[in-house]
């Protein structure tokens, strides 16, 4: 029977049930329940018992990191505009080789307005990529919010303790007066 004691710890789980039923406390009906995790346990009781720490004591889990997206890394934006400059150069060279100097000087102011357009380009799309990355297209589905867990405080779980500890007894009972031969109903005459 010791074993069995041992099995009843002071966690309990606070559920929603579906149908109302008298407070453990105050006899108010409420369908908030508080149980144990292997089922040993349970009993209604109303929402204001819960926030009273003369009744039970709320265990706080610690909330998990959140998950830190890091944004492009200079490294990847310098390579960028490495490979920008040598494609720029490679065009330039080209119009170096043509002998007429008017072409020349045209091709290279259109060829800077490229530039500083593609400059603009990738600009807007780093931003809109960290944008993106600070605030996703769609957002995440709610995660399910664990049950908030309690820890009684002392005096109750006595009282739950020894209220199931009677329960156990009476079971045993029953069963060993079941076991037991009946009363002879005859007279002995």
């Amino acid at each position: 029977m010791s074993n069995k004691t041992n099995q009843f710890i002071n966690l309990y789980t606070h559920r929603i049930a579906t149908t109302d039923k008298p407070c453990y406390i105050c006899n108010k009906y409420t369908k908030s329940v508080l149980r144990t995790d292997n089922g040993l346990d349970w009993f209604y009781t109303c929402e204001s018992h819960l926030s009273d720490r003369g009744f039970a004591t709320p265990i706080l889990e610690p909330e998990p990191k959140p998950l830190v997206v890091q944004s492009p890394t200079k490294a990847k934006v310098s390579q960028k505009d490495d490979s920008s400059k040598s494609k720029s150069d490679s065009d330039s060279n080209q119009y170096k080789d043509k002998s007429n100097d008017s072409i020349e000087v045209e091709g290279k102011q259109q060829q800077e307005g490229k530039e500083e357009k593609k400059k603009e380009e990738k600009i807007k799309d780093q931003t809109e990529e960290n944008q993106q990355v600070a605030t996703p297209k769609s957002p995440e589905p709610p995660r399910p919010t664990k049950p908030k867990q309690y820890k009684l405080h002392s005096n109750i779980f006595y009282l739950r303790e020894d209220n199931l500890n009677k329960k156990r007894q009476k079971a045993e009972v029953q069963n060993i007066l079941s076991k037991l031969p009946s009363v002879p109903k005859n007279s002995l005459q």
